[in-house]
């Protein structure tokens, strides 16, 4: 299992439990089987680009937060270049959902 995998998994449980769900409630939110979430955050199976969409819509996240390592979090990053940056990439991002 790779670390953006790895990083997946537990961005999935941290923001599943934030909203209170349980594995058998976002799969029903989800529309797909009861396991299937169970088997995703045991590295057991691999989520589509769908389900990813799919998944943050319900949890009321960006993609983008799934992927995103734990350090990311705890970086003070506001008012440098790479904040900048950020913000572009995330205006890219957003302008492709809508």
């Amino acid at each position: 299992m790779n670390k953006y995998q790895k990083d997946f998994i537990e961005n999935l449980k941290k923001y599943r439990k934030k909203k209170g769900l349980s594995q058998a409630q976002l799969a029903e939110f989800c529309n797909i089987s009861t396991g299937t979430i169970g088997n995703i955050e045991c590295g057991i199976a691999k989520p589509s680009f769908d389900l990813i969409l799919t998944i943050s819509e319900i949890l009321d996240i960006h993609p983008a937060l799934l992927f995103a390592s734990e350090q990311i979090f705890l970086m003070n990053i506001t008012n440098t270049d790479a904040y900048e940056s950020l913000l572009k990439i995330e205006a890219i991002i957003n302008s492709y959902f809508k």
